[in-house]
């Protein structure tokens, strides 16, 4: 069938709003994004989640449309406190 993909840029926003979980809220989607900084206080960065087939290739288009980010680490850090402490 046809997959479906959630902009999913504030569901941790609707999920707090919602009294349920994130994973509840994108259940039944095939992947979805979302966004760290919006309503989470990271200061960049987004999150990609999907089946492995979907990521390794999600991976290698960044790649050859040039997406690779030096010392990406520290946006992570920042991304993985706020996944951690204001959700």
């Amino acid at each position: 069938g046809l997959a479906t993909h959630l902009d999913g840029a504030r569901v941790f926003n609707a999920a707090v709003h919602f009294n349920t979980s994130a994973k509840a809220l994108c259940a039944g989607f095939d992947s979805v994004s979302s966004c760290l900084s919006k309503g989470l206080g990271a200061p960049a960065g987004t999150v990609l989640l999907g089946s492995r087939e979907f990521i390794a290739r999600a991976r290698r288009a960044r790649k050859i449309l040039g997406g690779a980010m030096r010392q990406a680490g520290v946006l992570a850090a920042a991304g993985l406190y706020a996944l951690e402490h204001n959700v």
